[in-house]
């Protein structure tokens, strides 16, 4: 399991680890990595989690400044978040006051003084690393709940929905006469993803879905027995792999006739 910490504890002067306590997860089961920080009570979640959108400098100054505003309107008397915040992050207060101070100096730098400019461009670095401290706080402060963090006024990193990538469909698909009266072997090359193999057979219409059956299940398509076979009756076969994100495409099919 890859366990990626929410923060750099060299982001925030002072910032402390606690001891971390961690139970192995038992085998295909969703579970939380879980430890505590020092300064901290609630327990994060390591794991599966929503997360704040930290980095705002793509943000136009009038955008950012209107953007913070949001951000302390949403953190003023939030009961998520009570007052006081530890002492590692920045204070309510002081982003209060640093937006409005940004805000006077994008209006005064309107008149493209370049003194002005260069006051606002300051503010606005120290801005940026204010929300990005404030916003590692309340991420951990969550634990990473959507409910919680919806109410903060950041943004929230849209999770990523993997596309299903099921396997291939086997090639070189072929079946032969097994050892015993009535018995088949089939074999096909592989596909990448692969995990377990699924061989059906059908005997008469093939395009009736209910004519199918299940030949056998195999975990390695090299040599796939089959018995009980109708002898002396043509047996169309097919194969499909199965992987981590369900059943692939079926084969081309082969024809065999048991004796």
């Amino acid at each position: 399991m890859k366990i990626i910490l929410l923060m750099n504890p060299g982001m925030v002067s002072g910032f402390n680890i606690g001891t971390i306590k961690m139970s192995q997860p038992r085998y295909g089961q969703v579970t939380y990595w879980q430890f505590r920080w020092a300064s901290l009570n609630p327990v994060i979640k390591v794991g599966p989690m929503t997360k704040l959108i930290l980095d705002y400098s793509s943000y136009g100054d009038a955008l950012l400044a209107s953007k913070t505003l949001g951000m302390v309107h949403a953190l003023t008397g939030n009961t998520h978040f009570p007052l006081p915040w530890p002492t590692e992050f920045p204070t309510l207060v002081a982003l209060t006051a640093k937006q409005v101070a940004f805000a006077d100096a994008v209006t005064a730098a309107g008149d493209r003084d370049k003194v002005k400019i260069s006051a606002k461009n300051a503010l606005r670095k120290e801005l940026l690393v204010m929300i990005r401290e404030i916003g590692t706080y309340l991420q951990i402060k969550s634990g990473g709940d959507r409910t919680i963090l919806e109410t903060t006024g950041y943004d929230l990193v849209k999770a990523r929905v993997p596309s299903p990538n099921p396997p291939a469909a086997p090639q070189n698909f072929k079946v032969v006469a097994g050892l015993l009266p009535g018995s088949a072997v089939a074999s096909a090359k592989s596909p990448r993803g692969a995990r377990t193999f699924e061989v059906e057979y059908c005997v008469g219409d093939t395009s009736v879905p209910a004519n199918w059956k299940i030949g056998a299940r195999h975990g390695a398509c090299g040599k796939i027995k089959m018995d009980g076979l109708e002898r002396g009756k043509d047996h169309t076969f097919r194969i499909r792999a199965i992987g981590n994100d369900g059943p692939g495409a079926w084969s081309d099919v082969a024809v065999f006739m048991p004796s």
